[in-house]
């Protein structure tokens, strides 16, 4: 899923003129005071002795800038099941989705000494991504007022004390305090309950703002039974529905079912490398941002506009042997992860080819005024040789630019397909089977098919065996979290 991810709010403000300081107490004093007031409302004794929690959860996850429209956010269900052993520091979180763009049901679990990651879309695991608790389950941590409290039990010598203000109404004190792999976390605690009502944090990608309402106590353990989460003032997790349980979770948990296996091997891209497709295409990128480059002669072409555009091009540049420049950038839709490249086209000078309705998001990324005659609205079709490109609606987005190199049968997409093993195709998704479906709808003569995140160079005979053996039913293997 994307992500997916972007999630960010505004930052505390930590002037005396926003904060009442209480300057009675001595240093440490006031931390200690709040601590205690935290742990009392969460449990007391039974938080700090607190050796398991299990937390299950429905909500509503916004996409803003990413929804399949470009005009309104969309809302997506998801489900997940958090299962944390804290006495020993490993967790099992599964998360289950099935909306108009793509079904997954994942689980990222401690086992043994490493975490791995299980799709059971396709019964196999790998290593995860995140390689310790803190960074791979961190997440989950500071989406639970239980867990941030317990949390702050444990490490209170790095909490400070900032003071106090009126928050929905009530008055509030504020601490904060840091667990590892994490930006400090400031906690907003009801003056009178002890109970954490919003936490806030700020990250290189912008602020957060994580609220916790309707607060419940269940078998001594306290809990916000409601959850809301902010990316700057814009919402992008509502809860329906959470449910806590305390010292219940089984150390079978922390296994890799049977029938698993452990994934095809993954193509490395973990430096940036420059690949020649075909004569004259060429394609640049590390890690999941790439970008198709055509010569047209006297000028060149790039699809594919994540950040980082320019040190692609630098590349591409110096692998090809010459320093052409840069004449349009064929931006692919309107998801903002996709725009992070466009102050490096305007720079270079190149002229914007996008659908219609990317044009408001593209002008905002570009981050200053683009001129009119450097713009081209994509109607039905454009040709810029050696480029074809296409406006095709597919479950991703609306309206998506699909390119194509007619003279070496090439094909560019973004997020619709993703080779990621060596050898065979990788498992396809619903957005496989509409692009496949849109490429077929036009006729063309497609070999082989890159993507935005990928270097693989996927043959078309690949990809329609994914699409193949894709399976629609939003729950295999028919798990309970998806039932």
């Amino acid at each position: 899923m994307k992500s997916a991810n972007k999630l960010f709010v505004l930052s505390l403000l930590a002037a005396a003129s926003s904060l009442a300081l209480n300057t009675t107490a001595t240093a440490g004093e006031q931390e200690d005071a709040l601590i205690a007031k935290i742990v009392d409302a969460y449990g007391g004794a039974q938080l700090e002795n607190l050796q398991s929690v299990r937390i299950q959860e429905e909500y509503k996850n916004a996409f803003p800038g990413q929804g399949y429209t470009s005009g309104y956010v969309e809302f997506v269900p998801l489900k997940q099941d958090a299962q944390f052993d804290l006495a020993n520091e490993r967790a099992s979180i599964e998360g289950w989705t099935a909306n108009w763009n793509f079904n997954f049901n994942t689980r990222t679990v401690s086992v043994g000494e490493d975490i791995v990651a299980v799709n059971y879309r396709s019964d196999t695991y790998q290593p995860a991504a995140a390689p310790d608790y803190y960074t791979a389950f961190g997440a989950m941590i500071r989406s639970s007022d239980t867990l941030l409290a317990y949390e702050i039990s444990k490490r209170p010598d790095g909490a400070e004390y900032l003071g106090e203000e009126t928050y929905i109404g009530r008055p509030h004190e504020i601490i904060s305090f840091e667990i590892p792999n994490s930006p400090p976390l400031t906690l907003h605690v009801d003056s009178e309950s002890g109970w954490i009502s919003k936490m806030t944090r700020e990250t290189p990608f912008g602020a957060l703002t994580y609220q916790f309402r309707d607060h419940i106590t269940a078998n001594g353990i306290g809990y916000g039974s409601n959850f809301e989460f902010f990316v700057g003032s814009d919402v992008n997790i509502l809860t329906v529905n959470r449910t806590l349980t305390a010292n219940r979770v089984r150390p079978a948990i922390f296994e890799i079912e049977r029938g698993i296996e452990e994934e095809p091997t993954r193509v490395d891209t973990s430096e940036m490398t420059v690949d020649e497709i075909a004569d004259g295409v060429h394609l640049a990128g590390t890690g999941n941002a790439y970008t198709m480059f055509a010569d047209a002669g006297d000028h060149v072409i790039g699809v594919g506009g994540y950040a980082g555009l320019s040190a692609r091009y630098d590349a591409y540049k110096e692998a090809a042997g010459h320093d052409k420049p840069l004449r349009y950038q064929v931006v692919t839709h309107h998801h903002t992860d996709h725009l992070g490249g466009m102050a490096d086209a305007l720079a270079l000078g190149a002229i914007f080819v996008m659908p219609a309705n990317a044009l408001e998001n593209v002008k905002t990324a570009a981050g200053a005024e683009i001129p009119e005659d450097r713009i081209h609205i994509i109607d039905g079709q454009m040709n810029h040789a050696p480029v074809e490109v296409y406006d095709v609606t597919t479950s991703h987005a609306e309206s998506y630019a699909l390119a194509y190199v007619p003279g070496a049968n090439i094909a560019f997409q973004a997020d619709h397909y993703n080779g990621n093993y060596v050898d065979g195709p990788s498992p396809a998704g619903i957005g496989t089977v509409t692009l496949k479906q849109a490429i077929d709808d036009l006729g063309l003569d497609v070999d082989v098919l890159l993507s935005a995140h990928g270097r693989k160079a996927n043959s078309w005979a690949d990809v329609e065996a994914a699409v193949d053996a894709y399976n629609p039913n939003p729950c295999v293997g028919n798990r309970a979290i998806c039932r």
